[in-house]
């Protein structure tokens, strides 16, 4: 609905062939300018209201046959909860993407507003912002799935079954438990620190993590693990299991809701369309990406040959 001010030459009511309109005056003016912002606003809040809050709930209602509209590439406009704008992200059938790196073609190196309103293009490097996120995993119901690729070729991952991230007030404070993987649970040094970023310094170390390894992270001594550091530098993961950094050439952080916490969700209408989709560790479609992961639990790798942990 367009929106019009209204001017000294606005007329109000009906008049007699001889008689002249009376003009609006700046009261009423502005009663109709602010009835029709009222009027926009309603409308725009129903719209972000039917909007899916994550990429779990596109899939439920993908796999229900309720979806009926494109998400071309897997790209999808969300709405998380509370948040009052969209944010589009990519989808991986269940699995909404929080972060990516993959050829440093975006500037890591940022304020912690920028980190907390977030950058980059979500089919490429990416991050969906510690606001949203923030939005998404605050009812704790959240997973997370990281899967990287190191210098070498092998591919890494690190589940968490829980993710949490807390508020802006509280610094976007990390909380997450319950790893598996291949890649060791070098996050969980890095557990319950506030965000930090080239402006911030909230870690607990003697120098500046974020500004020393240029990117913002849950920084503790700095980094057992970053992975938003600087591209080809300070990208990294330490693999407890051999006592030795992973150097990390390309990283995606998913998370999805656990299946516990919706047995009983009613679904909103959503647009979604299957289309073939890059994780940047191969091609699938949405459909593909509700499969589970494959690979050790135990900490260990055989290398060359892990077992990748592919959509498919």
């Amino acid at each position: 609905m367009p929106l019009e001010a209204g001017s000294k030459s606005d007329y109000n009511g009906t008049a007699g062939p001889q008689q002249p309109q009376r003009a609006l005056t700046e009261l009423e003016r502005t009663t109709k300018l602010v009835q029709q912002l009222e009027s926009v606003e309603h409308e725009y809040e129903s719209i972000i209201n039917k909007l899916p809050r994550d990429c779990s709930q596109i899939e439920r209602m993908r796999t229900a046959g309720t979806a009926n509209q494109p998400g071309d590439g897997g790209l999808y406009l969300i709405a998380p909860a509370e948040q009052h704008h969209p944010l589009m992200t990519q989808c991986f059938g269940e699995w909404t993407t929080v972060q990516r790196r993959q050829d440093g073609t975006v500037d890591f190196n940022r304020s912690w507003e920028e980190y907390a309103q977030g950058f980059g293009t979500p089919a490429g490097e990416f991050w969906i912002g510690n606001q949203a996120l923030h939005h998404l995993t605050q009812d704790n119901c959240s997973r997370l799935r990281i899967v990287m690729q190191d210098i070498y070729d092998n591919t890494w991952f690190a589940d968490y079954a829980t993710f949490r991230i807390d508020s802006r007030e509280a610094g976007f404070r990390l909380d997450l438990g319950g790893y598996s993987g291949n890649a060791s649970d070098a996050f969980e040094y890095q557990n319950h620190m506030q965000f930090s970023a080239i402006d911030v310094d909230r870690d607990i170390s003697n120098t500046h993590c974020a500004g020393n390894y240029e990117g913002g992270w849950w920084f503790s001594h700095c980094q057992h693990a970053n992975l938003n550091g600087r591209y080809n530098l300070g990208l990294t993961w330490f693999d407890a299991s051999r006592n030795e950094w992973i150097a990390v050439k390309s990283s995606h952080m998913m998370i999805a809701r656990r299946p516990e916490c919706d047995a009983t969700v009613t679904e909103l209408p959503v647009a979604v369309m299957e289309q073939p989709v890059t994780s940047g560790f191969g091609t699938s479609t949405p459909a593909d990406a509700t499969r589970s992961v494959h690979g050790t639990n135990d900490g260990s790798r055989q290398h060359g040959t892990t077992a990748a942990p592919t959509f498919s």
